[in-house]
């Protein structure tokens, strides 16, 4: 949450930046970093203002902070010396950032998506490993902030879960804001000298800089959480939540980042409340992963849910494509937005719509136009002729709905 109060200020500073453009003439606004990561830790603040007391008045006995490990099934070890027998287990810890194996990284010292909010003053320079949605984020955040930015990764494009629609149309925006993008190298290694850290690459320029922020995605420790005692599987990608695991160890629920897949706190909070009915009430009620609607907060911010075209056709499936570029709406001509689009990925023969992309300022509440329409399975060209509000962005939705029912 820190981290979106950080997105916010990072598009205040932005904005105000480019107030000439709306015929707005402003002095050259100025980053108070203290004060901007005091609000960010007050805004997560304000969401733990309850703390355990909700657990405490339903009769939940609450250990925090504290640390637990199975040593056995059933059994568990909280804070190292008192041991607990339950009737049921839910593992919900969670994973740590993963660390690639590149020599003089250790020594040289990186910061990590948690770490980086620790900092007391703004580094000049930043490299950032990794440009999935974490690495992203926090790269046009730092930008926006005046510290010059390198973004690298090993994929051959930025976000590369995402469409390559998707990909090009933020490496566009993030290159005109002054972010250098390095894609499809590998840092071979990292040395440390005169307070300043080098990063070496292959078949690639070094650079220096003052931090290094490591975002390539994040592991479980499952010998830590003592899973190997209850003999339940793992790997670093999360617990192996499978139905051999529900029968042969019925007493143990999984969900949240721990189980791998989605990691998101949404996600993460609906099987929550799915594994804790499980574990309570004995039943084995699943989750419905087939809708994950999922948003990286950059500016424009990329929204997402379902398939991509290319794992819809993989999947065998004939496709009918959408697509509205974001310039072509009036309402983009009025708030001078230039970056983005909708992409929509439907069924060819029964109009379902499969997937659903956008690129655009306030995408992460316009994707649930589509979200609705997975959930209730209904045809694109159903959408495609209802009515939408002008001028708005939405009716992006409605031209990209349209051109895929083949209307």
């Amino acid at each position: 949450m820190p981290t979106k109060a950080l997105v916010r200020t990072a598009r205040l500073l932005h904005l105000i930046r480019g107030a000439g453009r709306y015929g707005i003439k402003v002095g050259a606004p100025e980053l108070e970093w203290h004060r901007a990561i005091g609000r960010a830790f007050q805004v997560r603040d304000h969401m733990l203002r309850f703390g355990a007391n909700p657990f405490n008045k339903a009769g939940v006995e609450v250990r925090f902070p504290c640390q637990a490990m199975l040593i056995g099934e059933r059994k568990l070890l909280i804070g190292g010396s008192e041991e607990v027998e339950a009737t049921s287990v839910l593992i919900a810890a969670g994973m740590e950032p993963v660390v690639p194996p590149v020599p003089g990284l250790h020594e040289a010292g990186y910061l990590d998506n948690e770490r980086i909010l620790d900092l007391k003053e703004l580094p000049h320079r930043i490299a950032v490993i990794g440009s999935g949605p974490i690495g992203c984020e926090f790269a046009q955040i730092f930008s926006r902030f005046g510290v010059q930015v390198t973004l690298v990764d090993l994929s051959a494009r930025i976000l590369p879960q995402e469409e390559p629609e998707t990909s090009a149309a933020v490496r566009a925006a993030f290159e005109a804001e002054g972010i250098e993008i390095r894609t499809g190298i590998k840092m071979t290694s990292v040395e440390a000298a005169n307070g300043m850290k080098r990063a070496f690459f292959e078949s690639c320029a070094s650079i220096e800089v003052d931090e290094i922020l490591v975002a390539v995605g994040r592991s479980l420790d499952g010998e830590a959480l003592g899973l190997h005692t209850a003999g339940i599987e793992w790997s670093n990608r999360g617990i192996k939540v499978n139905d051999q695991l529900r029968t042969s160890r019925p007493w143990a629920w999984a969900a949240g980042d721990v189980v791998g897949g989605p990691l998101f706190t949404h996600v993460a909070t609906e099987m929550g409340h799915v594994a804790a009915r499980n574990a309570l009430r004995g039943t084995a009620d699943r989750l419905d992963l087939r809708i994950v609607p999922r948003v990286t907060f950059t500016d424009p911010e990329v929204a997402s849910v379902g398939v991509t075209e290319a794992a819809a056709k993989k999947s065998g499936r004939k496709v009918r494509i959408g697509f509205a570029r974001v310039v072509d709406a009036e309402k983009a001509q009025i708030d001078s937005l230039e970056y983005g689009h909708v992409k929509v990925v439907a069924d060819a023969k029964t109009g379902e719509l499969l997937g659903c992309h956008i690129v655009s300022e306030s995408a992460g509440d316009m994707i649930h136009e589509a979200v609705a329409m997975m959930a209730a399975r209904t045809p694109v060209k159903v959408v495609a002729k209802a009515m939408h509000a002008y001028p708005t962005l939405s009716e992006l939705m409605r031209s990209a709905l349209n051109s895929a029912s083949g209307a």
